[in-house]
């Protein structure tokens, strides 16, 4: 392992591994694990997105590259680093998530569903100063042109959630759960969630009513008997606590 001289200049906390590669990739790419040869990367795309590993740089830009030579390219899978993307899925703003797409090594706005790569920390646009068209070749080998250019990316490989999507995507709910919990969930559980609720809510009530009114209607009935009474009640509202407990506690995992 060597540690990076200039890198307090990167100030990203950069962590890069040392990968072999076929040809030449160009810093900024997004790679992937290749399948077939160990310790190699490919250029990713959205065909071998599930092996993403993280992003080209060079080795002078980590504060950490472990075993950096001349042969190998440093692929950075941890911290922030500049990254190509294009706006082929629309512009980048800060804070949306990176995926791969239809053309090797370059990003794009995620989609629902699609395996990110990480989340942008600087906006990317047509009409960015830094945007340039290129020819680029897609992954069943046709040539398009895109508007590609860099932008700061934090790496964190990841699925981004199919039913949760992006904010302007949620619906009433899922807004108005994440207004309380800070974070997105599905919709599924979310129903599941207010479904236990509602069970538990109308059990309780049921079971708290039947209670009271039988344990009246006991006493009025024999006022000796209220001891005994009492202690069926006691056992009762026991009961209603534990089921109480035991329906929160479901409802915290399924909107945890």
């Amino acid at each position: 392992m060597a540690a990076s001289s200039s890198s307090a200049s990167a100030a990203s906390a950069n962590i890069s591994h040392s990968y072999n590669v076929t040809g030449s990739i160009p810093n900024g790419t997004i790679v992937s694990l290749d399948p077939q040869r160990s310790g190699y990367v490919d250029l990713a795309n959205n065909t071998n997105d599930t092996r993403l590993l993280g992003v080209v740089l060079p080795s002078s830009q980590s504060l950490l590259a472990v075993d950096p030579t001349s042969s190998k390219t440093q692929v950075a899978t941890n911290g922030t680093v500049d990254t190509l993307v294009s706006t082929l899925n629309g512009n980048i703003e800060v804070g949306d998530q990176i995926s791969t797409s239809p053309f090797s090594g370059v990003g794009i706005k995620a989609s629902p569903g699609t395996e990110i790569v990480g989340i942008a920390q600087t906006a990317f646009t047509n009409s960015s100063v830094q945007a340039t068209a290129e020819q680029v070749k897609d992954k069943a080998g046709k040539i398009q042109s895109i508007k590609v250019g860099y932008i700061r990316l934090t790496i964190a490989i990841g699925a981004k959630n199919a039913a949760i999507g992006s904010d302007s995507q949620a619906n009433f709910l899922q807004k108005l759960v994440k207004s309380l919990t800070g974070r997105s969930i599905s919709t599924v559980r979310i129903l599941l969630g207010l479904t236990v609720a509602l069970i538990s809510i109308i059990f309780l009530a049921t079971l708290i009513y039947a209670s009271i009114y039988g344990s009246v209607i006991s006493i009025g009935r024999n006022p000796l008997a209220q001891n005994a009474v009492f202690r069926t009640l006691a056992s009762v509202m026991t009961m209603v606590f534990l089921t109480a407990t035991i329906a929160c506690v479901t409802i915290y995992y399924l909107l945890r």
